[in-house]
Formats: structure tokens, sequence, C-alpha cells
């Protein structure tokens, strides 16, 4: 029997108060030593850090221990693969190299226990969602991104912020439901050819099993705590309770 491959997203660590951080991270943290020596395989699908931006010499000291949780996994020999997502606007070499995570830009078309995947965080995937579109590229300018490592990381970090505030804010029309739109964009995709959709970004814990594919979306670590668990050919949509 192969271990099972685990899914996580939208963490958005950094975003809240100190005490939801603590216990955000806390629970995090032990969902992460949970998985040593129990998986091959972990896919974060978007939006580990509300904000991310990495300097030619800093990292941000708050997520440390994460980033150290992650790098143990990494070394007790799981593969981990971070997604992009919508929060995820500069993300450099660090994670790969120090950390020992796989950075890649969706979405991802896998084949994993005999199963086809296909797998994005979803944000820009809504036809409405133009608004977002619009900001991506901005906020993808090579140009930005090389001024924005001039400033000071602590001003940096405040920019940095108000940045992730605008990427939930970022105008996206009021007329329609974020869950029922991402259910139906992930079953027309299921249509060609895939066995599981796998989206994070509307933070709304999902899974629709049609006939004999599902989709599902993960969720968050803000309210929800939910997680995508393949076992033996089937995903099942889960609650860490830490």
């Amino acid at each position: 029997m192969e271990n099972p491959i685990y899914f996580i997203s939208d963490v958005h660590l950094g975003a809240d108060t100190y005490e939801a951080e603590e216990t955000k991270r806390n629970r995090l943290l032990s969902f992460l030593r949970s998985l040593r020596g129990q998986t091959p395989l972990l896919y974060i699908v978007g939006d580990l850090f509300d904000f991310w931006f990495e300097y030619r010499s800093v990292i941000l000291r708050q997520h440390y221990w994460v980033l150290y949780e992650l790098s143990a996994l990494a070394e007790s020999g799981t593969r981990i693969v971070y997604l992009a997502g919508n929060h995820d606007f500069w993300l450099g070499s660090f994670l790969d190299e120090q950390v020992g995570i796989e950075t890649k830009y969706g979405p991802l078309e896998v084949n994993l226990q005999d199963k086809r995947f296909f797998i994005c965080h979803g944000d820009g995937m809504i036809a409405k969602d133009w608004g977002y579109r619009m900001m991506r590229k901005i906020l993808h300018n090579r140009f930005l991104i090389r001024s924005f490592q001039l400033i000071h990381p602590d001003l940096g970090v405040v920019l940095g912020k108000r940045i992730s505030l605008l990427s939930r804010n970022h105008g996206a029309p009021t007329d329609w439901d974020p869950q029922l739109a991402y259910r139906d964009l992930g079953v027309s995709i299921l249509k060609k050819g895939y066995d599981v959709v796998v989206f994070g970004h509307n933070h709304c814990p999902d899974l629709q099993q049609v006939d004999d594919k599902v989709y599902i979306n993960l969720g968050d670590w803000v309210e929800h705590f939910t997680y995508g668990v393949l076992s033996e050919g089937k995903i099942e949509l889960k609650w860490y309770e830490g």
C-alpha cells in the first residue's frame, strides 16, 4: 500500500493578530511534525504566507519555526511542492535552495496513485476576476520587484502587508458566489479528462463527487484548518484539530 499524499493551502501566516497567529502556527507545526515518515509528498497549494518576499540576505524571523519544520520534513524524505498563490508575488530561490521545497507556478498536471490530477491555487481562473488579473501583471513587473529590494526590510514588510490586503480586496465582483463559481469551474475541468481537480484560494472547503471523479477545494488554515489526503487512489477532505 502506498503512503498517503497530503495537500494544504491558504495558511496566510502573518495575517492575523499575535494570539490568532500563535494558535494557527502551533497547529500547523503540529501538523507538519505528524507527517514525518508518513508521506512521500506534500503539496502546498498557495498562500502559505500572507506576504513573502526574499531579500538578498534577509528572511522574516516570524516564520523561522515553520521554515524549520518544513526543512525537517524535507530531510525526513518527504518531497514538498509549493504552488504559488496570489499572495506569493515574489518567490525566489531561498525555499528551494535552503529549505528543500520545490516552488512552482501552476497549474500542475500530474499523475498520482494512477489518477490524473489538475492542481492550481485558483487565483485569476474565474473570468469575472478581472481586477486580480490586472493587479497580478503589475506585481510581477521586474522593475517593481527590483525596486522593492532597495527598500529597508522593516518598511518593506509594512508595504508588503498592505499589498497582501489589496490582494484580498482586489475589486472582484460582488454578484457571484465564489464557492459555486470555483465548483462549476472544477467540474468543467474534470470533463477534460482529469480524475481529480484541486483548488485553494477561496477559503471554502468543498468536495464534489462527479461520477468517479472528484473536485476538491482545500479550504484554509485561517478558520477551517482543512487539508486533503490521497490514499489508495481516493482523495478526502479532512479537518486537523491538532
